[in-house]
């Protein structure tokens, strides 16, 4: 059965630290002299600001990545201290009494309009304390322009379909909220609006205190389609994937437009959440059922509630929104995953899942690999995939046609004192010492803008 969308109109921390600093310290102590010398040094430094402290301001008062990523390069050039640096970016930048209530951020799309993302804040926000952001992603991604409605507003739209045009909008517990707006040539399947997803979400991290282990998407009817494309392609930010009244065979469909490909792995790396119709006229329960005995094949792991006799709105919500709540609070993102999958076929993008980042892609036709397409998508392109598994310092990959990834090592992950091993296709791949370098950490952080995820050295393996 085709399935389509609604028709277009025209280690510990302290730890590892320690460890890094004990294994620079050599010898059997200094002469007196030398230690009265250096402790006055260290009391002369202890009263002057370091040179890098003004860069460290300018970073985390940086707008976007790119500015970041300039002053990361010059605290680098500056001489300082890996576990100096990691401090700072472990404890992240001073908030400022931000605006409260409902505004908008706004930048112009590759067709023209201006995306025009909704955000709220609660009114009673305090900087000091970190907290929740939902992503919730509005239905009715046919609509002509942006502007025809605020992101996530009723609008009556979906009538002449039967439906009840109720509101996108669902309240939830105090958190802030950023609704997205998505229209006939930004769909929430399109490559630039992940990007502008992904914007609007740095952009809120920039201001907010935001805590980076509870940021979730969730999404209704075409946003909750939405939901399942940004697991398949954008996997680092969230802690959970919640689509409701949504459909992943819509972007099963050439016809529906998705950008790129899909790779039913990629969905193993966060929870779903689940929630249909039973009397959908889209995507009733009974069509939505097939999906999840595919998902248990692939090891997802997923809750479905089903909604009896629900149609496609959100009625169900009053007595659903607990259950939701829960789920979200149950399933804070971890910051380290031990273990990985990540499949693409593409290079320049879509191609990192947290730790793990696939650089080239290969055909390698010398061997049969254990990473077996499971069918429901369509293939047009050679891609790569990773398994990876961690254990302590000891990683174990399984790929099939890459070239070479790149591993991210962190130091709430691996002990920097102690060998690293990579085995993939069960062979030897790397053994060795790994050095933390405070370039690689500042660049990855002004990347990822993110106090929980801060890498010390990559590791690139050639297989």
């Amino acid at each position: 059965m085709r399935v389509m969308r609604h028709p277009i109109p025209a280690s510990a921390k302290a730890t590892a630290r320690s460890r890094r600093s004990a294994s620079r310290e050599g010898g059997k102590g200094c002469p007196t002299g030398i230690v009265l010398a250096l402790a006055l040094v260290a009391g002369l430094s202890a009263q002057a600001p370091a040179p890098a402290d003004a860069l460290f301001d300018k970073f985390f008062a940086a707008e976007s990545p790119a500015d970041a990523l300039v002053a990361a390069d010059q605290i680098a050039a500056s001489g300082v201290a890996f576990d100096t640096a990691y401090a700072r970016l472990e404890k992240g930048r001073t908030y400022l009494d931000e605006k409260r209530g409902e505004y908008s951020l706004r930048w112009r799309s590759k067709s023209g309009p201006f995306f025009n993302n909704v955000v709220d804040v609660p009114a009673d926000y305090d900087p000091s304390k970190p907290l929740q952001l939902r992503v919730q992603l509005h239905g009715g991604v046919a609509r002509p322009s942006p502007n025809a409605v605020a992101p996530g507003r009723p609008t009556g739209g979906d009538k002449p379909l039967g439906l009840s045009g109720a509101p996108n909008r669902i309240a939830g517990e105090k958190q802030i909220y950023l609704h997205p707006s998505g229209w006939a040539a930004a769909q929430w399947w399109d490559e630039e609006q992940i990007d502008n997803v992904l914007r609007a979400v740095d952009a809120l991290k920039r201001k907010y205190n935001i805590d980076e282990s509870r940021i979730y998407v969730t999404g209704i009817s075409d946003g909750g389609t939405g939901v399942y494309y940004m697991a398949l392609k954008e996997p680092n930010l969230w802690s959970s994937y919640l689509p409701l009244n949504g459909s992943i065979a819509v972007i099963r469909h050439p016809e529906n437009g998705a950008d790129g490909e899909m790779h039913g792995n990629n969905l193993s790396n966060a929870p779903l959440y689940i929630v249909n119709g039973e009397n959908d006229p889209l995507y009733p329960v009974d069509q939505v059922e097939p999906h999840l005995k595919w998902f248990q094949t692939l090891g997802v792991s997923h809750l479905f509630r089903p909604q009896a006799g629900a149609g496609h709105n959100t009625a169900w919500w009053p007595t659903e929104r607990e259950p939701f709540e829960q789920f979200v609070r149950e399933h804070p993102r971890a910051a380290h995953p031990a273990k990985l999958s990540w499949e693409t076929e593409r290079v320049d993008k879509f191609n990192r899942n947290r730790w793990l980042v696939i650089n080239e892609l290969c055909q390698d036709a010398t061997r049969t690999s254990p990473l077996k397409d499971m069918g429901f998508f369509q293939h047009t392109k050679r891609s790569g995939r990773v398994d990876i598994v961690r254990a302590g310092n000891t990683f174990d990959a399984t790929t099939r046609d890459v070239g070479a990834f790149t591993v991210l090592l962190s130091p709430d992950a691996i002990d920097f004192s102690k060998p690293v091993t990579v085995t993939v296709n069960g062979k030897p791949a790397f053994s060795g010492m790994v050095k933390p370098d405070p370039a690689v950490l500042l660049r990855w952080s002004a990347r990822d803008n993110d106090r929980t995820t801060l890498y010390g050295a990559e590791l690139r393996i050639v297989p």
